[in-house]
């Protein structure tokens, strides 16, 4: 998928007030290509949109980047902010993932979609 749409994937993820299941298959059907068989079932089973599907994503695409989580836990916007970085000690890396949203998971997979965007135009 070219970066373009990546970004946009990732901007429409971001602003959604509550979970869309059209546009989190879209994103998990575009990063989950090579994801293991048992991961894959998990996921497919009912725990798409969930963080802990978003984390197993994240160390698939991601292997070893750091991932920080910051936000205000509030049902109706809680301003949260991930960030997906190569090292969590080094502030040099080539390219990082940077989402934010009203829920935890719209960030998370925000900062996916934008960090996988910005490696293919590296």
């Amino acid at each position: 998928m070219q970066t373009e749409n990546l970004m946009d994937l990732a901007a429409r993820i971001e602003v959604l007030p509550t979970y869309d299941a059209a546009l989190t298959r879209q994103a998990f059907d575009l990063v989950s290509r090579d994801l293991p068989d048992a991961d894959r079932a998990m996921i497919e089973a009912g725990s798409l949109g969930s963080i802990a599907a978003e984390l197993v994503l994240i160390d698939n695409a991601l292997p070893g980047w750091a991932v920080s989580m910051t936000g205000i836990a509030n049902d109706v916007n809680g301003h949260w902010t991930c960030t997906l970085r190569r090292s969590g000690t080094q502030d040099d890396d080539a390219f990082i993932g940077i989402g934010k949203g009203p829920k935890l998971s719209n960030a998370l997979l925000g900062a996916l979609l934008k960090a996988l965007a910005q490696g293919q135009q590296m």
